[in-house]
């Protein structure tokens, strides 16, 4: 414990106050551990909430104690009872109102004690006497002693057994037990001799008693003591600070002496060792420790001890007070007593600092600390007040957070109650949540305000809107603007619009946010873009500002003029939005606008991946300007958006021109042509590298324009293709060789022109100068013959290098020649091969039916019949067969009429010198020209077929297509079609 009271919790009252209330209540305040000499606040934050309610019993107590002093208190489960220096025994219900008073004494009441059933009240007192009340009937038992009795303790059974019996104590040094018995009451001395008596308990079989030299027990059941238990030594005289004893169960006492607390736990023997008149119990002291104070009271307090502490000044050495006059240590002005609660560790874990009546007057002994077990009632009695303190329950935590100022803790602790306990009986968490409100707002904690308001207000629309406004006027809008709801309750769309222009005006953070988070059906969409368009003039280019419009625009469906601030914020989707919304109206004059994001967007992605290879990043490819977004989506929608609109914007901008018309000509070379010469100037200026191949590609740029260019830029490549596509060669080559003095390049120039007096030109040129010697010796090839390049190199030329080039010209005169030999040996081996193949082919068999007919006569080819006199046979590949005959007769339908002829009449007989010249000169035919038949089809008539078949009567009118390969040998041609 702490060395000065302003280190634990005190309870004060205000005098005036409790003599005009009829039961006050005890509040507690806190003081730091540092002797109160830091501030309030920090006192505030080292308070701890003490662990029991107090209460001051007033009623009948308050009446009672003005006009006389408490000394006696004890309680039981129905009644408290009181004695006081008057000699009264006063009987109090627990409100403090007299039930019963017994004014039998002429002294001081000592000791008083209740039997278990509360049926009689025994008392003591300084004259000597003991009285036994019986408080149903009018019966007083009174005993005489002689000398002042300072403890007394009925039979817990008094009421039910008949012996009646009791103890009693004091100055006499004697403890005598009082039974009745046949001829009435007789007294029996069990212990004597070790100074006066000053405290008895009686719990069960066993009685405690105190004296000078110790605490002893006796066993009312073997009629033996048990155990002695000394008087801690170097202890102050028992009569200046007297033994506290209380049982806490049947078993454990507890024993309070000085400054020093014992824990004696009563234990019966074991069988094999319990004896014939010894005890057959004994005691072990479970827990023994000291304290800073004196212990004047000693209870029970669930698993822990509470302990009525006395302070003593460090000065006044109380503790050697054996030389002191108790008179001089009653003068000295004493301090508060305190309650402390140990636990089994025998560690402080409370302590409170009782401010009773008078307690500067009073000493240790004037101190009474009884308890009710059963209740957890405890009662502290000092000579002018009664305080009962019980353990505290929710609300009384709620309470005491809420006297703290702890209104977040309350309303948890409340919350808590509602959903485990049901609910506090005395606090409204509601109530307590506004009250929590208030004080936050009050100390400007405006965002913990806002936090709580969900919690607090619930669904309750009324008081939502009361605390939107009241944040409101107190321009702390910011903080409770996430928290208001949108739904469940769902508030006016006037407070919502009210919100936005407050943040409109002092808030562009608050309002962009709140636009992004509330839905949009909340308040008016035209009313807040119109304030936001009126407001943004005074600060045009906020991008805040103008991410609301875009937003707010986008949300009321209108995506065209949303897209010009979202051009202007740089944002990635503003594309997404033009082509999903076809919004190439709204930015065809928004040209400048647009290569400007691209361009935004250019340098972003450059100084990342330079950034990134800074830092070690694998180099990786960027993207060209004209690959970018904006421009690439005017490249493609030109039907939408004109490139001579775009090119008008652009004029002014010549970089972002020259990006445009770049991506233009690559996606498309014809449209925009009319810029092509402008081009000329843009690739001269912003890309030099790709004029060249820009002028080879375009077939719009005016020739002329584009060499004026070319010339004022000094552009030698560009003026010499100029000058070669405007057919002025020898012009041309002269700046290659003048300007240029590019041998390779020359070369080049003359090959590409393929003109033998350009050539001529290069050689007249060179003559004279060995480096064009060389390479003209070196790169020629095949398109001017080297001697004539040798015959004209003038004598006596010295050329370096003269001998590696006229080598060069050797191996690759060799090479050549290899070159055609070996394509000579190739074609002639494909030929070969080709050739073969081809014999081959025509020299093989074909597949056809017996029933096989001729196309021109419908007749059988093959005459099974007359084998003797086997016509000739000719079969095509497209399975077109025909009789010799037939197509020896087709010859003749031309120049004469044919007559009726019988295959056995015209028969061509082989063997004979005609026929073999015939079937030549057919065969011959038929090679060059093909299948009569196909080659009328193919013409797109079949006057052929028709004429042959009315030429030879008789036959059927139609061909059979060749259905299945069968046997039989003809002769054959194969032509295919």
């Amino acid at each position: 414990m702490a060395e000065s009271d302003e280190s634990i919790p005190r309870l004060e009252k205000d005098q005036h106050q409790e003599e005009n209330e009829e039961s006050e209540e005890l509040e507690s305040d806190y003081d730091s551990d540092d002797g109160g000499e830091s501030e309030d606040s920090d006192e505030e934050d080292m308070e701890e909430e003490p662990k029991l309610r107090y209460r001051r019993v007033g009623a009948g107590v308050r009446d009672l104690l003005e006009k006389d002093t408490a000394s006696a208190l004890t309680v039981s489960d129905k009644f408290v009872a009181l004695g006081t220096h008057w000699g009264a025994v006063h009987v109090l219900d627990f409100e403090g109102n007299v039930i019963k008073t017994f004014q039998k004494h002429s002294a001081t009441v000592n000791d008083i004690s209740i039997d278990d059933a509360g049926e009689y009240v025994a008392s003591a007192s300084d004259d000597g006497k003991v009285y036994i009340y019986s408080l149903y009937t009018s019966e007083v038992q009174h005993f005489n002693y002689r000398r002042p009795v300072k403890a007394i303790a009925l039979d817990p059974e008094f009421a039910r057994k008949s012996t009646r019996q009791f103890v009693s104590g004091g100055m006499a040094e004697q403890l005598i037990m009082n039974e009745k018995g046949w001829l009435g009451h007789k007294d029996i001395i069990l212990h004597a001799n070790e100074g006066p008596i000053y405290s008895i308990k009686w719990r069960g079989p066993f009685i405690a008693w105190a004296n000078d030299e110790g605490v002893k027990m006796y066993d009312t059941t073997t009629n033996l003591r048990i155990t002695y238990i000394d008087r801690p030594e170097g202890s102050p005289r028992a009569d200046l600070y007297k033994c506290r004893m209380s049982w806490k169960n049947d078993s454990t006492l507890l024993i309070a002496w000085a400054d020093t607390v014992k824990v004696a736990v009563v234990k019966e023997k074991p069988k094999h060792t319990q004896q014939q008149g010894q005890p057959l119990h004994y005691v072990e002291i479970t827990s023994m420790f000291q304290t800073d104070y004196i212990v004047c009271g000693i209870a029970p307090f669930n698993d822990t001890l509470l302990l009525l502490g006395y302070i003593i000044d460090d000065d006044d050495n109380a503790l050697d007070a054996d030389t002191q006059d108790p008179v001089l240590q009653r003068k000295r002005r004493a301090v508060r007593p305190e309650l402390h609660i140990i636990n089994d560790d025998n560690e402080e874990i409370s302590a409170d600092v009782l401010a009773l009546h008078g307690f500067e007057h009073y000493q240790a002994n004037d101190y009474v600390l009884e308890f009710l077990d059963e209740e957890d009632m405890f009662y502290v009695l000092g000579p002018k007040d009664l305080v009962a303190a019980r353990p505290r329950d929710q609300d009384d935590h709620i309470e005491w957070l809420m006297d703290h100022e702890r209104y977040g803790d309350a309303l948890q602790a409340a919350r808590d109650a509602e959903a485990y306990h049901g609910g506090s009986r005395r606090f409204d968490v509601g109530e307590i949540g506004q009250t929590y409100l208030n004080w936050l707002v009050e100390h400007k904690y405006y965002e913990d305000a806002a936090k709580e308001c969900p919690g607090v207000l619930g669904n309750d629309r009324t008081m939502w809107e009361d605390w939107v406004f009241r944040f409101t006027e107190l321009g702390e809008l910011k903080a409770i603007a996430p928290y208001i709801p949108v739904k469940e309750p769902q508030l006016s769309s006037t407070l919502y619009e009210i919100v936005l222009a407050w943040f409109l005006k002092s808030d562009h953070q608050a309002l962009r946010t709140t636009i992004h988070q509330w839905p949009r059906s909340l308040y008016s969409l035209s009313n807040v873009i119109v304030a936001v368009e009126d407001y943004l003039p005074k600060d045009k280019d906020n991008e805040i500002l103008l991410e609301c419009l875009a937003d707010l625009y986008t949300y009321n469906n209108q995506p065209d003029k949303a897209i010009e601030y979202n051009l202007r914020l740089r944002r990635p989707n503003a594309f997404e939005l033009i082509q999903e919304y076809n919004m190439f109206d709204a930015v065809k004059d928004k040209a400048v606008l647009l290569m400007e994001f691209d361009q935004h967007l250019y340098e972003s992605e450059r100084d990342k991946l330079e950034k990134s290879e800074s830092h070690g990043g694998s180099p990786q490819s960027m993207k060209k300007p004209t690959q970018m977004p904006a421009v690439q989506m005017l490249v493609k929608n030109t039907e939408a958006i004109p490139p001579n609109k775009v090119v008008r914007q652009l004029r002014s901008h010549r970089q972002f021109l020259h990006v445009y018309l770049d991506a233009l000509f690559d996606r498309d070379r014809h449209v925009g042509y009319e810029f092509h010469d402008l081009q000329v100037e843009l690739y001269a200026d912003f890309d030099y590298p790709k004029l060249l191949e820009f002028l080879r590609t375009s077939h719009y740029v005016s020739l002329e324009k584009a060499y004026s260019v070319c010339e004022k830029k000094d552009l030698v490549p560009e003026m010499v293709f100029i000058l070669g596509r405007m057919g002025d060669n020898k012009k041309a080559l002269m700046l290659i060789i003048e300007r240029l003095g590019d041998v390779q390049r020359a070369i080049d120039f003359a090959k590409e022109q393929k003109d033998d007096d350009l050539w001529e030109d290069l050689l007249t040129y060179s003559m004279d100068k060995p480096k064009f010697i060389r390479g003209l010796l070196e790169n020629v090839g095949t398109d001017i013959e080297p001697l004539r390049l040798i015959k004209r190199i003038p004598d006596g030329l010295e050329i370096p290098g003269l001998k590696e080039a006229l080598l060069k010209i050797l191996q690759d005169y060799n090479l050549q020649m290899s070159l055609h030999e070996g394509c000579e040996k190739i074609l002639v081996s494909d030929s070969v091969f080709l050739a073969d193949r081809m014999y081959r082919t025509q020299k093989r068999g074909i597949k056809c039916n017996q029933d096989m007919l001729c196309s021109i006569c419908d007749e059988l080819v093959f005459d099974n019949t007359n084998l003797d006199d086997f016509p000739n046979s000719i079969l095509f590949f497209c399975r077109h067969a025909y009789h010799e005959r037939c197509l020896l007769d087709t010859d003749k339908a031309d120049n004469a009429s044919a007559a009726t002829t019988t295959p056995g009449n015209n028969a061509i007989h082989p063997g004979t010198l005609s026929t073999k010249i015939n079937h030549s000169a057919l065969l011959k035919s038929t090679r060059d020209i093909g299948c009569p038949l196909c080659r009328e089809q193919a013409a797109g008539g079949n006057a052929f077929v028709n004429r042959m078949k009315s030429q030879r009567r008789g036959g059927p009118n139609g061909t059979k297509p060749l259905s299945s390969p069968g046997s039989g040998s003809v002769r054959s041609l194969g032509v295919v079609h």
